[in-house]
């Protein structure tokens, strides 16, 4: 998708990013949101904000930047600015979910384990 090189209003960009924000806080499942992701972003779209999130759970996971390189195709400026990324407060909400969603599923597993429940 290329974007118009012509800048939009102060007010109407901050009504339109307002109303991404409140569609994406009422997505209330994974297909949801995937739905919503297939409908609104394009494939290329999806891959980079998947890939940035990987990245981001990569480096956090003390991953070296090669294998990163390796495993997701991306250079060493992008890793860097995505490490340097890490410190920030909104950064570390996105990857406190990523930890908890990993717990999650260890715990499900083990709980599975015990009694003995198919997946």
């Amino acid at each position: 998708m290329r974007l118009s090189e012509k800048k939009l209003a102060p007010k109407v960009k901050q009504e339109i990013f307002a109303h991404l924000y409140q569609l994406i806080a009422d997505i209330n499942s994974p297909k949801e949101a995937e739905n919503f992701c297939r409908q609104l972003l394009s494939s290329a779209e999806q891959i980079a904000l998947a890939k940035r999130l990987a990245i981001l759970w990569a480096l956090k996971k003390g991953q070296k930047y090669s294998q990163i390189r390796a495993q997701f195709h991306i250079s060493p400026a992008t890793i860097a600015k995505l490490q340097n990324d890490l410190i920030r407060p909104e950064v570390k909400k996105i990857i406190e979910k990523l930890e908890a969603e990993e717990w999650a599923a260890v715990w499900e597993k083990k709980i599975k384990n015990i009694f003995n429940l198919s997946s």
